[in-house]
Order: structure tokens, then sequence, then C-alpha cells
């Protein structure tokens, strides 16, 4: 598995690249294969913006989160993936 960083108005950082991470590992106990992985943090005024794009299982899928926080809005994107992919996978298991 691939994973790609982008950071637009914002320094790299270490800790969110390690905490996207894990957030990855963990969504990807709901795939089967994941080819790649890229993520998007963005500062906007006060606003931060994270961005996911997984391609896996045959399928994109792509979550936003903005908060005034960055670790939040990586919790954002979580949850977002994450429903997404249960119901991709609840559409693929009925057919």
């Amino acid at each position: 598995m691939e994973i790609q960083y982008h950071f637009t108005n914002l320094e790299s950082s270490e800790a969110l690249k390690e905490y996207t991470k894990k957030i990855i590992d963990k969504i990807s106990n709901y795939f089967s294969r994941i080819i790649s992985v890229t993520i998007r943090f963005k500062k906007e005024r006060s606003d931060h913006i994270v961005e996911v794009t997984i391609h896996g299982d045959g399928g994109v899928f792509v979550a936003e989160g903005k908060s005034t926080d960055m670790y939040a809005s990586i919790d954002l994107v979580e949850k977002k993936i994450e429903k997404q992919v249960k119901k991709h996978r609840e559409k693929f298991i009925k057919h």
C-alpha cells in the first residue's frame, strides 16, 4: 500500500503523518486490498482541511473533513470513510 502526503499552506509534520497512518491501518481492516492512499492537509484561514482518497476493492473512496483543529478534521474523515466502505461492502454482499 502506497501512502502519499500533500501539505498546502502548512509545514510537513511527522506527528500528522503518524496519526493518519494509524487511522489508515484501522480502516484497512475493512478492505481486502488497498492500492493507494492520498492524504491532503490544507490550511485556509482558521480552517484545517483533510482530504483522504483511497483506491481499493474496485472503488475510489473520498472524504473531506474541515474543522479548526487538524486532528479533529482527521477524525471526521475517518468516520466518513468508514461509513462509505461499510455501505460499499453491504452492496457488494447483497449482489
